[in-house]
């Protein structure tokens, strides 16, 4: 039997309890202690049917380093003398008082417990690490727990390089064990004799910045959606009631004075659009009035509110044209108020004015509804005659030179006795006429030659010349 120091059997029962408690407090698998000699003094292996005790260690590196460097020491991967499993022990020397070697307590670490180590420090849930030694023995991450062993767990070369070019500041990209990219990164530890690897794949890698960028596109698309859709609902309410303003401007351009904006289909806009529609229809109303009233200036004499010139010329020749193609008769009856200079000379152009008023209203109300008077110019004025023949006419003229003459005008106490004289043409009664300003023109010429033969009377234009109404009658 070897040589070898015993302890006493109070002290060693002693020194196993604590070991025991030691042991199930933290995560060393067993705890053996080892006297000078290299001979297991005891431990606290209990899972199987023998111990380690009196097991000469003389020959492992753990007890020859922990001897002579009286340093602690943990090994690379070993197998038990007494499991048979791969194990790291952790060597701590027992010096003396006087700091000389007295042996070695060493705890035994199955690959198991740095597995779970590893997995407990991770942060989150991506990648994975496991170490390796410099010969690139894995010392954890075993798939196959029943085959562990320094030869069947050697990772790459290619793996083993990069730990060993210490990039602890930089990222390398290589194919794992199993033939996928990942990108990794290793640092050294337990003196340099170790390398932890982290790896992680590389959609693992991408997959957070992945989620990220589709929930931000998600995001942006969502509320892209929201926005235009919001943006088309505000851009709706603020055209619709535009559209509907330019519909009005439009319709008033065409000339269109009476359109108005439904104000009830505003409703539901902004009240700063149903104030501008209701303005908008103010002004379409105004302006419609005030349209009416410009035409109606532009048209009539203010003095006797009788129609002018104007509206004769054009009124006249749309009336003339339908009678010409309907072959309807038309006749023109051209009236002048006889020494109406003298009128004006002797009680002045006031008493002038309410004159030509006096003669107007005889005029217009001698006349029938479908005549068209107008003050021609100065005291001149003309009847215009739709679908009427040249004898309807003579009569219609004389009933007004009869009525002016019956009717002097009176104001305060004056009375100043007026007559007038008349010219009448016909067209379809006389074939020199073909034109509207043609029969103007004609009567205008009778008008002529009743004021040359003495006034107050009715000369009518026709086909043998200019004879006295009377014949017609």
């Amino acid at each position: 039997m070897p040589k070898h120091i015993f302890l006493k059997a109070g002290y060693q029962s002693e020194s196993q309890a604590f070991f025991q408690d030691f042991k199930e407090k933290t995560d060393f698998t067993d705890l053996i202690f080892v006297n000078k000699e290299g001979i297991v003094q005891f431990d606290t292996i209990t899972e199987y049917s023998k111990t380690g005790v009196s097991m000469d260690v003389n020959d492992r590196k753990y007890f020859q380093v922990a001897n002579k460097t009286k340093q602690p020491y943990i090994t690379d991967i070993l197998i038990s003398k007494v499991t048979k499993q791969p194990i790291i022990a952790f060597a701590s020397p027992i010096l003396n008082a006087q700091q000389q070697f007295n042996g070695v307590v060493f705890g035994a670490v199955n690959l198991d417990t740095i597995d779970q180590l590893l997995q407990e420090s991770r942060v989150g849930f991506l990648g994975h690490s496991y170490i390796i030694d410099q010969e690139g023995t894995m010392l954890t991450e075993f798939i196959n727990k029943q085959h562990r062993s320094s030869d069947n767990y050697l990772v790459d070369e290619h793996i083993l390089n990069a730990a060993l070019k210490n990039t602890t500041n930089g990222l390398e990209l290589y194919k794992d064990a199993n033939e996928k990219w990942v990108l990794a990164k290793s640092k050294p530890i337990n003196g340099g004799k170790w390398f932890i690897i982290s790896e992680i794949g590389l959609l693992e890698a991408y997959k957070p910045l992945i989620i990220r960028f589709s929930l931000i596109t998600f995001c942006l698309v969502v509320g892209s959606f929201f926005t235009i859709k919001m943006m088309l609902h505000l851009s709706k309410r603020i055209e619709e009631p535009i559209q509907q303003l330019l519909t009005g401007v439009r319709k008033v351009e065409q000339g269109y004075y009476d359109y108005q904006i439904n104000e009830q289909q505003l409703a539901p806009y902004a009240q700063e659009f149903q104030e501008l529609c209701t303005s908008f229809n103010e002004m379409s109303d105004k302006v419609r009035k005030d349209t009416i009233l410009l035409k109606e200036l532009s048209i009539t004499c203010q003095l006797t509110k009788l129609y002018n010139r104007r509206y004769l010329n054009e009124q006249g020749e749309f009336v003339f044209q339908k009678c010409l193609e309907e072959q309807n008769h038309c006749s023109c009856i051209a009236l002048d108020i006889d020494f109406f200079k003298k009128v004006n000379d002797t009680y002045g152009h006031l008493i002038g004015d309410e004159v030509l008023q006096h003669v107007a209203k005889i005029i217009s109300n001698s006349v029938r509804s479908i005549d068209i008077v107008t003050r021609y110019g100065g005291e001149e004025f003309v009847i215009l005659s739709p679908n009427t023949t040249l004898e309807s006419s003579v009569k219609i003229a004389e009933r007004v030179r009869q009525h002016v003459e019956d009717n002097p005008y009176y104001a305060d106490n004056l009375e100043i006795n007026v007559t007038v004289s008349i010219g009448i043409a016909g067209y379809g009664h006389s074939k020199n006429i073909s034109t509207f300003y043609g029969l103007l023109d004609s009567a205008d010429q009778a008008l002529y030659i009743a004021k040359e033969s003495g006034r107050n009377q009715l000369r009518v234009y026709d086909n043998t010349g200019i004879v006295d109404a009377g014949q017609i009658l």
